[in-house]
């Protein structure tokens, strides 16, 4: 179709990850490169440019993965590091995401009313427009949480139970749990589950939040 820049957006730290899930960015990117080569001459338009990011995979609550444990900054910039300098080919360029902001944003993700002084104490002492990297400071945060004996680990590297009763329970997003904990256990497994207007896999879905009932449960027999 003409163009010669691609984008391609991954992400590091997932739940069971190995370093050579991490090396596989690489792999795909040299073959997207291939595949833009190895074609009629006359068909090569452009100066090929493969811009690849990874991203820091942060825990989120109403998601399966709301109970594993973030991986420790050391290990995101080992594998992002690793994956950087594997990386020779002029054509593909890779870039990630700072680890010290995913950090922070599990931490929040996934922490309840005792970050409040924690968070006080950051805006007192200067945190400001931490979204943009060249003011972020994190060594402010790091204070920030010493100070008011917070333990950001606690929040964003700890993995829960599954008994545990976590800070947003009471909070209805439509889905239930007893789903997340099936899909997590099935993600454990490395067990995929095929798109719900294929077959209806019962999440739980309240129908008042959507106004109505599930249309692919309308649509569908197989209602488990």
């Amino acid at each position: 179709m003409g163009w010669s820049t691609v984008k391609l957006y991954f992400m590091i730290g997932l739940p069971g990850e190995t370093m050579e899930d991490v090396m596989g960015i690489k792999e795909l990117a040299y073959k997207v490169k291939d595949k833009f080569f190895n074609r009629p001459k006359e068909e090569i338009k452009g100066n090929l440019k493969i811009n690849t990011s990874a991203s820091c995979f942060v825990p989120k609550p109403f998601t399966p993965f709301q109970w594993v444990a973030q991986d420790s900054m050391d290990d995101f910039y080992e594998k992002a590091k690793t994956l950087q300098g594997s990386i020779k080919d002029k054509k593909v360029f890779f870039s990630y995401h700072e680890p010290k902001l995913s950090y922070l944003e599990a931490v929040f993700a996934r922490g309840d009313r005792r970050l409040s002084k924690a968070l006080m104490k950051a805006w007192e002492i200067g945190c400001r427009f931490d979204g943009w990297y060249d003011v972020f400071d994190f060594d402010k945060w790091m204070g920030a949480f010493k100070e008011t004996g917070t333990d950001p680990d606690f929040f964003a590297r700890r993995k829960r139970e599954i008994s545990e009763v976590l800070p947003w329970d009471f909070i209805d997003v439509g889905v239930n749990k007893e789903y997340l904990i099936r899909e997590y256990e099935k993600a454990m497994e490395a067990v995929t589950t095929p798109d719900c207007r294929q077959q209806c896999f019962n999440c739980g879905v309240n129908h008042k939040l959507i106004g109505g009932a599930c249309p692919h449960v309308q649509n569908n027999k197989q209602v488990q």
